[in-house]
């Protein structure tokens, strides 16, 4: 099975191809600005490294969010046209899933918290199980992040979108380093494998079901396959 990641959730253009389990070709790169513009040109590089063609992928994974505001709205849209168009599986897994399973070696219970605005985060609760975290709940979205941090006693991975505009939330107490070489993002390889695990298991959502985590709704409906990519050709 030829598995595609991408990701755009946070300012930068994240691919993962795989074909079952093992990866054949990645890419990452800063691309704030021009991820829509990219998107295509990239893959096309990509599948042409591994002599591949877009009828072969068998699914697709994508980071649904939360992130950066316009990031999450271009990554999913293109996703949902790709799978759409190629009528195959789209499985969207949350930036925070992600982000946990860069943690190695941490033997109780962690949180994951990710700084999207100077007071406000999202959090989830994290285990580790056969190295792939398991999340304990659904993620939550906590207005006082000060608060937050000044109560918890446990391991915690804060990741934030912007150091210096975020830097007003203090540092967990026992803070969680990444073991990955790409720390400051979600990896895409990881990506890939977490979509993986949940092909495996069935975890497929109802594709119109499938919305960017925490916007508006009016930005959810502009998310349609109609939307950014209208008139481009896969």
């Amino acid at each position: 099975m030829i598995l595609l990641a991408v990701d755009t959730a946070f300012g930068h253009l994240g691919y993962c191809l795989s074909h079952d389990g093992e990866v054949l070709a990645s890419h990452f790169a800063r691309s704030r600005r021009s991820n829509s513009k990219l998107l295509l040109p990239t893959l096309d590089l990509l599948l042409s490294a591994v002599d591949l063609q877009k009828t072969d992928i068998s699914a697709i994974v994508v980071n649904q969010g939360p992130g950066s505001y316009t990031g999450v709205r271009i990554g999913l849209s293109f996703a949902k046209t790709f799978a759409q168009a190629c009528e195959i599986p789209l499985i969207p897994v949350p930036s925070l899933d992600v982000l946990a399973a860069q943690v190695d070696g941490v033997p109780e219970p962690f949180e994951v918290l990710l700084n999207c605005t100077r007071h406000e985060l999202f959090r989830a609760r994290y285990e580790g199980k056969a190295g792939t975290p398991v999340r304990l709940g659904d993620i939550e979205h906590v207005r006082d992040g000060a608060a937050l941090l000044s109560h918890l006693t446990g391991p915690v991975l804060l990741h934030r979108l912007s150091v210096n505009r975020y830097a007003q939330l203090p540092e967990p107490k026992h803070p969680v380093n990444p073991n990955r070489q790409r720390s400051s993002f979600p990896d895409p390889a990881l990506l890939n494998q977490v979509g993986a695990m949940l092909l495996n298991q069935g975890v497929l959502p109802d594709f119109d079901h499938v919305h960017p985590l925490y916007v508006k709704q009016e930005v959810t409906n502009a998310s349609s396959r109609e939307g950014f990519f209208r008139g481009q050709r896969l």
